[in-house]
Formats: structure tokens, C-alpha cells, sequence
């Protein structure tokens, strides 16, 4: 059993950033990483200040050699199975092995269940789209499509507007099939027409990878764990960051940056809660 003052159960940008903050604070933490990350199909990574069209690998390398300064936060490689109280903090569980800590963040990240639509899953990240801040300035010379519908299709429709003249807007029913085409995308419809498009923006549904908040009494609504604004959950030393908690508002993109910013005020956070115990103790 190894024995932590905090534990980050995720290692995408949100799981990153708390834990360099975690070790700028000196504070014994270990966090776990399963390599899966929702940005992974996509090339570049766009609108994260500093690093516009870098690789998401280099970023998540970039923030592992950093973390690597800090001797006090240990990166494990493995899926966090199960996590149970147990005394004032938590036993994780993954892999073979069993971790003690004494606060949890949960930044495990988000699958995204794609429209049943024949070829989205292919192109996905690539020319089938979820996020305009992230992908839309490279596709500006359009036409750029949407396949949604409500109020998703009129916000994302209302944002590309503004990046590309020819915004064709469609309903998911509408939709047979998506195929690459020399353009981007050609969107094959039931009836028989065929609109091309550079590329095609779609709603990405984020599912959630774990059910830890769940196991540990925290409240999970459709849209995330429901979190106050310093990331907190309603489950006693536990706290969520990233796409997996619920964003303060729908119209905020789940993007890089917003991600590490979550990260970033949940380690706060926790370091705050561990020196106000000290000081409490002395």
C-alpha cells in the first residue's frame, strides 16, 4: 500500500495540470493514467495559447517530463477499477495493486457516443467535427456542415456563421451516410442529394469513461459530475475536473485549455484543504 495526500485518476490535461499543481505545492500525490484520451483521433490541438497546432501527444509528453521535476507525484500506468472510503480518505484500486490517499480528483474523461450515422466514427477528429473554437478557422473557406438538431444546431450553426460564408445546416434523419471526399466530407441524404463540405461538425454526446463519482456518493447528472466552482463534488474529499465534470454553462467549449483550467483550480484546492488539516492539527 503506498500512501498519498492525493490521488488524480486521469492523465489528459485536466489530471495533468492538477497534478503539477498538486507538486508545485509539494503535496505526495499519485496519478493514474489509462492512455486512452478523447483527443487522441485528432492531429493538432487548436486554440490552447502557446501550443496552437501542436499534437496532443506532445502535450501530454511535455506535461510528463514536467511532473517528472516534482520526486513527491508518481504517474501509474492503469486503469483506477474501483475506488472505496476507507478511514478519513480512499483505497484505488488498479491494476494489481491497491493505492492509499487522502483526496480524490476525478479527471477520467469522457467517451463521445457518435450519431448512428455510417462514417462519422471513421472520420472522427479529423473532418467530422465537435468543437468550432478547436477545428473551424482551418476549414474557414467552407462550405462547413452541421448535422444536429435544436438548440446544438442553432449554436454551432450560429458560430460557424461567422467563420464560413455556406453553413448547411441538416437534421440527423436527413442523413444516410458521411463519406471522405477530394473537398472533406460528402454527406449522402435519404432522398437521394449529396451535400459536400469541407468538413462536418456534429453534437458529441460525452459519455462518461468511469463510474467512480457514482461509487462514492457523488451526484452525476447528464451533463457531468455536478461540481461547485472550485471543482468540488457533494461526496466528502472528492473532486472532478476536465470533460467529466459537468461545465458551467453548455455553450463553454469542453476544449484543452478549459480542461487544464478545471485541473488547475481543483489541485488549488486540494492543496488549500490539506494545509487548512495541518494547521488545524498543530
Amino acid at each position: 500500500m503506498n500512501d498519498y495526500e492525493a490521488a488524480v485518476v486521469g492523465g489528459g490535461p485536466a489530471g495533468l495540470q492538477a497534478a503539477l499543481t498538486l507538486g508545485r505545492m509539494h503535496v505526495s500525490s499519485v496519478m493514474f493514467d489509462d492512455l486512452r484520451y478523447r483527443n487522441a483521433t485528432s492531429a493538432r490541438m487548436h486554440n490552447v495559447l502557446g501550443s496552437d497546432g501542436a499534437a496532443p501527444a506532445d502535450l501530454r509528453s511535455a506535461g510528463r517530463r514536467e511532473l517528472a521535476s516534482y520526486p513527491w507525484i508518481d504517474v501509474v500506468e492503469s486503469r483506477v477499477d474501483v475506488a472505496r472510503r476507507e478511514g478519513s480518505g480512499f483505497v484505488i484500486s488498479a491494476g494489481e495493486r491497491e493505492y492509499g490517499a487522502g483526496r480524490l480528483l476525478i479527471a477520467s474523461g469522457v467517451d463521445d457516443a457518435l450519431l448512428p450515422i455510417p462514417g462519422l466514427a471513421e472520420m472522427w477528429g479529423d473532418v467530422v467535427l465537435p468543437c468550432p473554437y478547436c477545428h473551424g478557422h482551418e476549414f474557414s473557406a467552407g462550405p462547413i456542415a452541421v448535422i444536429s438538431s435544436g438548440g446544438h444546431a442553432e449554436h454551432i450553426g450560429g458560430l460557424l456563421r461567422g467563420i464560413a460564408e455556406t453553413v448547411p445546416v441538416l437534421a440527423p434523419e436527413e442523413v444516410r451516410e458521411v463519406t471522405r471526399s477530394d473537398a472533406g466530407v460528402a454527406i449522402h441524404l435519404h432522398d437521394g442529394t449529396v451535400v459536400r463540405a469541407a468538413c462536418v461538425f456534429i453534437p458529441p454526446h460525452a459519455v462518461p469513461r468511469s463510474s467512480l463519482a457514482q461509487s462514492l456518493g457523488a451526484t452525476v447528472e447528464s451533463d457531468g459530475i455536478v461540481v461547485d466552482p472550485f471543482g468540488r463534488t457533494d461526496a466528502v474529499g472528492v473532486w472532478a475536473a476536465g470533460d467529466v465534470a459537468r461545465r458551467v454553462a453548455a455553450h463553454i467549449p469542453a476544449a484543452v485549455v478549459t480542461a487544464m483550467s478545471t485541473g488547475l483550480i481543483a489541485g488549488a484546492d486540494i492543496a488549500a484543504a490539506l494545509a487548512r488539516d495541518r494547521d488545524r492539527d498543530r
